[in-house]
């Protein structure tokens, strides 16, 4: 009991000790547009950047455990809204493919002998079914979003669902980050503003939701 106790602890403790490193890489990576915007040293990484390169990266990296959001953020700052969103989300739409594919397929063996080894199992859909399982999964905090999708893959997930689902949030959230990044570079501090409280609105009230769907 007292071991579980501790277990538990950590993973808590984890949790939030990631949650605070992810928000210090993306106030870094603003912080970064925001001072060099005029330099010429980003103004040459504007106008050498590819878009293929980039946005191959975006949908290949990330499936690695590279996190997406500086990405984004480059992504609106180097690319503009329109750019960056059309870009970004054909690439989210490649990676949630070969995440996928990947869990499923060439690495489904491997994947699940190493959840034997932690004495854990992947979760059953029948209590939740698929639909809510995965907006769960999409939804958890401070877990990173490529074990989101392998585990929503390996549970069992359909194709049909998965993909949806994911595209919608994680979708979200590249929108919300590319605009950031566009404003960060263009110094509009009414549209960093407004998008940083709507991500904070939009967090608190999954927070919300995922406690009281715990206790409901």
């Amino acid at each position: 009991m007292a071991k579980a106790s501790q277990t538990n602890f950590l993973l808590r403790a984890g949790k939030v000790c990631l949650s605070g490193l992810r928000f210090a890489v993306v106030l870094g990576v603003l912080f970064l547009i925001w001072r060099y915007w005029d330099s010429s040293t980003f103004h040459e990484w504007k106008k050498n950047a590819g878009l293929i390169p980039f946005f191959a990266a975006l949908a290949i990296l990330p499936a690695f455990g590279i996190p997406t959001t500086p990405f984004y953020l480059l992504a609106g700052a180097t690319f503009g809204i329109v750019t960056g969103l059309v870009g970004s989300l054909i690439a989210l739409a490649l990676n949630l493919l070969l995440c996928y594919w990947i869990a499923r397929g060439p690495m489904q063996s491997v994947f699940m002998r190493w959840v034997g080894r932690t004495n854990r199992e992947i979760p059953s859909l029948k209590k939740l079914g698929p639909w809510r399982f995965t907006l769960l999964v999409k939804l958890a905090p401070a877990v990173p979003a490529f074990l989101k999708h392998y585990l929503i893959a390996l549970a069992g997930v359909p194709l049909r669902i998965y993909f949806p689902v994911s595209s919608v949030i994680s979708g979200f959230y590249a929108t919300a980050f590319i605009i950031l990044g566009d404003s960060a570079f263009d110094r509009d501090t009414s549209a960093l503003f407004l998008t940083a409280i709507v991500l904070i609105v939009v967090t608190a009230l999954i927070w919300w939701w995922r406690k009281r769907g715990k206790h409901g």
